[in-house]
Formats: structure tokens, C-alpha cells, sequence
């Protein structure tokens, strides 16, 4: 009764959409169901529920007849110009032409308008391993871009520039490789990119003819305050053709929202991305809302700060209670890779790890295998829960430590 296109895409669910719907069936609650799932899978930031709701219902945003009515799809005029601002004071990325700021329905809407904008049948989007398995859905499940990986793991999985030159020098189809994807902090490793790198990466993206994809979403989510340091604003200084990606799903915990932006100083790229937000809309009480919200710059910063210190406490006490981890350091995100190498030698190994997590202690994780990994024994922990969440998560690994790892 479906078309072979929507067999596929139905058949091939990503590995965190499958552990989110498992663990949505009987999710962990202290009170009324201890033994349920504790989904440790899918980055979520809970930490700030209380202040965020408590702000968000105090803004008593209005409905007026421009929120019942169509609007201009790519995006409300005032939360154009309010982006446009946040990126200018948080982002430190100046100079913004509101007209040119693209909204749509979470930044896997973004994704995957790239991926019908900029490549063709064939071609290749280079970027590091480990990523965000999301990239694959984003990209790969309905356009089929090719991805062009950089393996991340003999560096001690920090960036340097050295092997990105090596996997394109070593490729034979360089004609096809189109762009070159970021995420800044990085997902999944927490990295925070060093501005070496990042100049770096600059220099190698003009020299030969590459776009560059930055994804900025977790700019704000680090573990101690420091000034966000922009890959967009670098190469657009550079005169390199960029594409600055954002949203409200990780630094604003409002995911349930979908809300995301683009922004390119290329009109041509503008004007390709908004055709498709007829595809991706957001709701016009949506965007009057987050416009509100955008405007109350000292609530940002006070929240910003909490932000911070909140992932930071949560990320310590968790490395600190659990007395035997092991895991790759982190600076950012909600994330960090825990790291069973040592106990781990082949894919399979990992797989049934991974299903005793799941079914013996009902933890739910993202295996390493589907963040293109090319090294057994890596999950990702998505660690910015409730209180009560964390703790569980601590007391189940504690006794997964003593009863599985030898």
C-alpha cells in the first residue's frame, strides 16, 4: 500500500528514535514506576525545566490576527530581527541581515533543505567521526548525500586539521566533495573546538573550494562560561561560502518547540532555503512566543549562567559517583562518551553490551557503531535529567560495572 521509498525510510528508524519510543512505553519515575527506563539516548536538557517554564508562562504572549491568519513562511519579521540580535549578543556573530534568516521546523528541517539545496546525486559531505547519528537521517534517508568521514578516534578524538587534509588528499572523487560539516561545540564528544582549528579549517575549506556547514546549536551549553568563538563568523571573514545553523532544542531546552534557524550571507543560498520552508513551517504563535522570549536579554543571561553551572554539577557528580568509568573528557553539550573500549573488542561485543544495558538494567544508550565509529566500545551518555533520573542512572552503572565488566 506504500511506495519503496517509504518502506525504506519506515524500515530504517534512527537508533535514537527506536530507543526514545522503548523508553517512552514505560519511562523511569521514582514514585510511580522505579523500574522503568531511564533514557540516557537522546540529548534533552532537563535541567532547566523550572526556570524556563516558569519564564515562558509569565510572558502571557497575545494572539492578534496575524497568528490565525497565513504568515510570510520563512519566518516572522520581528523573530528575524530578534535572532538576529541573540546572535549578535550571545553567538558573537554581528552583522546579521534579518531578511536573510531562515526559519523552520527544527534544524533536521535545515538539514535536510541543505541536503536538496547544495548537493546532487553522488556527491559527498565531509565530516568528522563520531557524529551526531541524527546527520544520517538529516542527510542521507531521503536525498542520499554520500558522507565523506574523518576518524577522530587515533586523536585522541580532538580536531586537528591534519587528518581532514589526508582523507581529502587520499579521495579520488574531490569534484564531488561539496561541504564540509561542523558541529561546534561538538556532538558527541563535547569538544569546544580550538580557534587553531578552526582557522585552520577555514584556510583548508577556501584553498579548496568547500562550503562550510557550521552547526552552532550547543554554543551556549558549556560547562563553564566562556565566549562562544563562531566557525560561521570566521569563514564569512574569510570570504568562504557558510552556512550557520541554530536552534532552541539544546541552549533553550525547547526542543518540543522545532524551531530552528539558517543563516547565510549568499542571497542565492537565502532564496533557495526559503522556497522550501513551505515544506518545514513553524507556527505563527510559535514564533510570536520565542520572539518574546528572545527579548528578554538579562533573563538570557542569568539563564545562560545557571545553564553552565548546572551541567557542570550534573556532568561531575555523575563522573564522581560512578568510582570505575571511564570516559572521554568533555567541555560542552549535554553528552559525553563513555568509554568501555578496554572491555570491548569487536561490534558485536558492543551490540550485546548495549542490549544488556537495555533489557538487564533498563538503561537506554547510543552504541558507538551509529555515531561512525570506527572503534568498538564508545556510548554516548545524554546526562542533563531530572535529579532523580541521575541518580538511578548512577546506581543502575554502578551495579553494571560490578556484575558485567571484569
Amino acid at each position: 500500500m506504500i511506495s519503496k521509498r517509504a518502506q525504506k525510510l519506515k524500515n530504517a528508524p534512527s537508533a535514537i528514535v527506536e530507543g526514545q519510543i522503548l523508553c517512552a512505553s514505560s519511562p523511569f519515575d521514582k514514585k510511580d514506576n522505579p523500574e522503568g527506563y531511564l533514557n540516557m539516548g537522546i540529548a534533552q536538557n532537563h535541567l532547566m525545566d523550572d526556570l524556563l517554564i516558569n519564564k515562558i508562562n509569565k510572558l502571557k504572549t497575545k494572539i492578534d490576527p496575524s497568528h490565525i491568519q497565513y504568515n510570510w513562511i520563512q519566518g516572522r519579521a520581528d523573530l528575524q530581527k530578534a535572532i538576529s540580535d541573540y546572535f549578535h549578543n550571545f553567538l558573537n556573530i554581528p552583522d546579521i541581515d534579518p531578511n536573510k534568516i531562515t526559519v523552520q521546523a527544527g534544524v533536521s528541517a535545515l538539514c535536510e533543505s541543505l541536503s536538496f539545496n547544495i548537493f546532487d546525486k553522488g556527491d559527498y559531505l565531509m565530516l568528522a567521526s563520531p557524529y551526531y547519528t541524527g546527520f544520517e537521517h538529516d542527510f542521507q534517508k531521503r536525498f542520499g548525500v554520500n558522507f565523506l568521514e574523518v576518524d577522530l578516534a587515533n586523536n585522541d578524538f580532538k580536531h586537528s586539521i591534519a587528518p581532514f587534509k589526508k582523507v581529502y588528499k587520499d579521495f579520488s572523487k574531490k569534484e564531488k566533495v561539496k561541504a564540509i560539516l561542523i558541529c561546534h561545540p561538538h556532538n558527541p564528544t563535547g569538544e569546544i573546538l580550538s580557534e587553531e582549528f578552526l582557522n585552520d579549517l577555514v584556510k583548508f575549506a577556501k584553498k579548496n573550494k568547500l562550503q562550510i556547514i557550521s552547526d552552532e546549536i550547543y554554543a551556549m551549553s558549556t560547562f563553564e562560561q566562556t565566549k562562544h568563538v563562531s566557525l560561521f563568523q570566521k569563514a564569512r571573514q574569510n570570504q568562504v561560502v557558510a552556512h550557520l545553523l541554530y536552534g532552541l532544542a539544546k541552549d533553550f531546552s525547547l526542543a518540543g518547540f522545532k524551531v530552528g534557524f539558517h543563516y547565510s550571507d549568499n542571497q542565492e543560498t537565502v532564496d533557495a532555503m526559503q522556497s522550501l520552508c513551505y515544506f518545514y513551517p513553524v507556527s505563527s504563535y510559535t514564533q510570536q512566543l520565542v520572539t518574546d522570549l528572545l527579548s528578554e536579554k538579562s533573563f538570557l543571561t542569568q539563564y545562560f549562567t545557571l545553564n553552565s553551572e548546572r551541567l557542570n554539577k550534573t556532568f561531575s557528580y555523575i563522573i564522581n559517583e560512578i568510582e570505575n568509568i571511564k570516559y572521554i573528557p568533555s567541555q560542552s553539550g549535554l553528552f559525553f562518551l563513555l568509554d568501555l573500549s578496554k572491555h570491548i573488542k569487536t561490534f558485536k561485543e558492543e551490540e550485546n553490551i548495549h542490549k544488556t544495558l537495555l533489557n538487564k538494567y533498563k538503561v537506554s544508550l547510543t552504541q558507538g557503531k551509529y555515531l561512525g565509529l570506527s572503534q568498538p566500545g564508545y556510548f554516548r551518555v545524554c546526562f542533563a535529567k531530572y535529579d532523580d533520573e541521575v541518580k538511578e542512572f548512577c546506581q543502575r552503572m554502578k551495579k553494571f560495572y560490578d556484575n558485567e565488566i571484569q
